[in-house]
């Protein structure tokens, strides 16, 4: 599969992202974590073309008119960012995730009994 930045895609960039061999530990992280600039927090500086590259994650459309060489680096930029925001949302405890985690551990529970 291609990265739908370079290509018209009806599939959200998160969703394609995740579905990528080599991404099955990758969690669709919710887009409202992301618009949060809170937990976004100090990635501006470790991610070149940050602003394009969360446009693409968040499937927003962008002016900027992107040559073959700069889509390929937003494209890593756009990977390299996402793997930091789901390394922050798996360590960060919400409501779904604690009962994701309640949900487990009961089950293991079950099992081991």
């Amino acid at each position: 599969k291609m990265d739908p930045s370079t290509e018209s895609s009806e599939e959200p960039w998160i969703e394609w992202f995740c579905d990528l061999r080599g991404n099955e530990f990758f969690c669709q992280v919710d887009k409202a974590f992301i618009e949060d600039r809170f937990n976004l927090y100090g990635l501006q500086d470790a991610v070149p073309h940050f602003s394009l590259a969360i446009s693409i994650i968040l499937d927003k459309d962008y002016d900027e008119e992107i040559s073959e060489e700069k889509g390929d680096e937003l494209a890593q930029s756009s990977r390299l960012l996402y793997g930091l925001i789901h390394a922050r949302y798996i360590v960060t405890p919400t409501y779904d995730l604690l009962l994701i985690y309640i949900r487990n551990a009961l089950v293991v529970l079950k099992i081991c009994s």
